[in-house]
């Protein structure tokens, strides 16, 4: 398939998503629709830094599975350099979705624990070596990217549960970058770390942006971070987009009442990194 090679990356036309759920007391066989997002437009040009913020439950998790191809919508388009994914055979989907890295929540539960650290990184690029890559071109890959994350070459042949939590996020984002894409979508990257780690990984992030240029789609309810990170604002409250902007116009005049409360909680709360709605 050839990659086309428009403005956008990512590009949603009215996209209402959610779950098909059993009503209580209804037979198994009849499902409702329970919807979780609304008629979401949305785009993510090359090179954008954009963090979508929104309260717990408000949808964030389910518009990650959207984008990522892993929950097709009730209705609505989801564009990837042009292609309608939900439309593609899932071989064809697939080959268009490797170009995104995904950084999950939790580095605690993220990473298997059965594998070293050396097979969880190759584990993306095993396509590479069916296609005949050479064997001593992925171990030299593989290398490089711990570097460029921070870690000491030695993790590589370490599991999961002899790391800390700052270390097994490093991992997971080398995972995401082994296969160099074009889009890096964080979920909470930060949210189950220590604040001195958290510091940490976020210029990180930031470096990794300095020398790749990937865009960036961060999904957070810390206004903070967003604020390090990003540079465009998305809300999301009630199932819709509530409010986007610049993200430094948002934040100095919010229109939406959410991130009225949002933006007076987090000056109220300035010495504090993470924030609780």
């Amino acid at each position: 398939m050839v990659m086309k090679n428009p403005e956008y990356i990512i590009k949603l036309e009215n996209v209402t998503a959610g779950y098909l759920i059993t009503p209580p007391g209804i037979r198994s066989l009849i499902k409702t629709r329970y919807i979780v997002l609304k008629n979401i437009n949305l785009s993510v040009n090359k090179s954008e830094r954009i963090a979508i913020v929104g309260s717990s439950g408000s949808g964030k998790t389910t518009l990650l599975k959207v984008i990522l191809g892993l929950l097709k919508p009730f209705s609505g388009r989801v564009f990837i350099y042009e292609y309608d994914i939900y439309r593609l055979p899932w071989r064809e989907r697939v080959k268009i979705l490797k170009k995104i890295g995904y950084v999950p929540q939790d580095p605690f539960k993220s990473l298997n624990p059965m594998l070293r650290v050396k097979d969880i990184l190759r584990e993306p690029l095993e396509a590479h070596v069916i296609r005949g890559y050479k064997e001593s071109k992925i171990e030299s890959k593989v290398k490089s990217i711990v570097k460029l994350v921070g870690l000491p070459e030695k993790v590589l042949e370490m599991y999961p549960e002899e790391l800390s939590g700052g270390m097994r996020q490093r991992v997971l984002i080398a995972r995401a970058l082994v296969s160099e894409p074009e889009v890096l979508i964080l979920d909470e990257p930060t949210s189950a770390l220590d604040v001195s780690v958290q510091a940490q990984i976020i210029n990180l992030i930031n470096d990794i942006y300095e020398q790749f240029k990937p865009a960036i789609l961060l999904v957070t309810h810390d206004l903070s971070i967003a604020q390090y990170i990003a540079d465009r604002i998305i809300v999301i409250e009630n199932k819709e987009i509530v409010e986007e902007g610049l993200i430094d116009n948002v934040l100095s005049n919010p229109q939406s009442h959410f991130m009225k409360m949002a933006v007076s909680s987090y000056k109220d709360n300035k010495n504090k990194l993470k924030l609780e709605f």
